[in-house]
């Protein structure tokens, strides 16, 4: 009789664990009240545990240091998270993108507002006032206004008053209270008090990619395909159950982990830590010069990044070094397969990197301007003595190009040259007033201005931009670097716009 006993208790163990792993938890994160939270997501709950065969059941948390330890516990489940709880919790725990949210209209947008009559109207006249952080895990309430802010040279020890609110509907309400002079938010959660007219926008910049949901690693292979499917379905499979989220998303779309490396360089950027994920990516890398921002970069870039992961039929992350030092030094060590390099990078690289195509110059616009920072309104910009030039050195030519131009522009003033080691740390030296003038491609301040309008002025322009150079690791196959080599070369015309050239012209002989 012993032994059936035994046998009917592990059986009984054996079933209830069955049936414990048949519970499918999906977290939700303290973005709202439970009970708006569970309405909105009770009927896709359902819809995907008549999906995927397995039950999903919700859970919520109440603030976002429970939601943290929920999301790192060793159980199977799938979670919501904003870009930067993912990002972190992806760093510690091996979670795999399942699908993206699709926002709102305005919802991949962070934008920095004030009252309607605030007498700040640009981003450097938030100096000296009070700011309000909202959400700390969503990029366009925190990491996106911060790298606005370090652009200019715009530090928490700049405002009077800067303070984490923990929500991005208390700090809209503290602006309009009048408790503080400004926020930042995603455009969609800022959209009421910007139909209302109590807010205004002073500055708008992409988010890159927003939320979305991930699977732990507890969850098996075949099942985050069939919750994949499942969402990308919902919008014609149980388009009630995507109408009850109302304005927390407007459908699903495909990602990947690779679409947040933009994130993780805009965090490393704003707080020295590396996010890097738990599971290993395995995709080759693509270098870009520090010149653009992270996400103007991601962006402008991205048919380039497209084009080589079609010809080597792998994924391919881009890799943005924080200065030029760095950056040659990167490729020295073998870690770029593919590198856009300048002029005085071509030879640096020669033993590493071996050059494929060279870029066309855009001939309509001259590709490099003389800036400054921009005057107050009303007031004219003066040249003092000596005058402080800042460049993107020690690998940028436009010094030699624009001397000449400058030495005219300084009329007998002493120039005092600053290498700062990026482009993207000529727009710093600006805004904290370490440099007068600054030299940079016609294409980064063009960038640099849809994100932040009014900070800077083109003074002069200085000539044609040197041309840059797609380069490929030496150890890749000579097959596959003839094959992109070739493929580069009939990019659309219009494609490569925003870099400041054209397309591509073979750079071998």
């Amino acid at each position: 009789m012993t032994f059936p006993k035994r046998l009917w208790l592990w059986m009984i163990l054996f079933f209830f664990s069955i049936s414990a792993q048949a519970d499918l938890r999906f977290l939700l994160p303290p973005v709202s009240s439970p009970a708006v939270m569970y309405a909105a997501f009770t009927p896709l709950a359902k819809y995907l545990s008549q999906a995927i065969g397995q039950k999903v059941t919700l859970s919520f948390s109440a603030n976002l240091e429970n939601f943290y330890n929920e999301a790192e516990k060793p159980t199977a489940q799938i979670t919501l998270f904003c870009p930067i709880s993912y990002i972190r919790t992806a760093h510690t725990e091996a979670y795999r993108p399942l699908v993206a949210v699709t926002p709102t209209p305005g919802g991949n947008h962070s934008v920095i507002v004030v009252r309607k009559d605030s007498h700040i109207h640009r981003i450097l006249q938030l100096r000296n006032q009070s700011f309000v952080m909202g959400d700390p895990a969503c990029a366009a309430s925190s990491l996106i206004p911060l790298s606005l802010f370090h652009e200019v040279g715009l530090t928490r020890k700049s405002f009077s008053t800067f303070r984490q609110s923990g929500s991005d509907q208390s700090a809209l309400m503290d602006v309009a209270a009048r408790f503080y002079d400004a926020t930042a938010v995603a455009e969609n959660v800022a959209a009421p008090y910007l139909r209302s007219g109590s807010l205004r926008v002073i500055a708008r910049a992409d988010v890159g990619p927003g939320d979305l949901l991930a699977a732990s690693s507890e969850v098996p292979a075949a099942v985050r395909s069939r919750l994949t499917a499942a969402f990308l379905q919902v919008y014609r499979a149980d388009p009630a159950a995507l109408h009850a989220l109302g304005g927390l998303a407007a459908g699903f779309q495909p990602i990947s982990d690779e679409d947040y490396n933009v994130l993780r360089t805009l965090y490393k950027d704003i707080h020295g830590v590396a996010l890097n994920p738990k599971i290993r990516q395995e995709a080759l890398t693509l270098g870009i010069p520090p010149t653009f921002t992270p996400l103007s970069a991601y962006r402008i870039f991205a048919p380039l990044q497209a084009t080589l992961s079609q010809i080597t039929q792998r994924p391919v992350r881009m890799v943005i070094p924080r200065n030029e030092e760095t950056y040659v030094a990167d490729g020295r060590k073998g870690r770029f397969d593919f590198a856009l390099l300048t002029p005085k990078m071509v030879p640096a690289e020669n033993n590493w990197m071996i050059p494929l195509a060279e870029s066309v110059p855009n001939k309509r616009e001259q590709g490099l301007a003389i800036i400054a920072r921009d005057a107050a309104q009303g007031t004219k910009f003066r040249l003092s003595d000596p005058l402080s030039v800042a460049y993107a050195s020690p690998y940028c030519s436009g010094k030699s190009i624009v001397t000449k131009k400058l030495h005219k522009l300084a009329d007998g003033r002493t120039i005092v040259w600053l290498a700062v080691g990026s482009e993207r740390a000529v727009f710093t030296h600006l805004a904290d007033g370490k440099a007068q003038l600054g030299v940079v491609r016609v294409a980064t301040i063009t960038a640099r201005e849809k994100e932040l309008p009014g900070t800077w002025s083109i003074i002069q322009n200085g000539g044609d931009a040197p041309a840059w150079t797609l380069a490929a690791n030496r150890r890749l196959s000579p097959g596959l670097r003839d094959r992109v080599g070739k493929k580069i070369l009939t990019l659309p015309a219009e494609a490569m716009k925003d870099t400041g050239f054209q397309n591509f012209s073979s750079s071998r002989p």
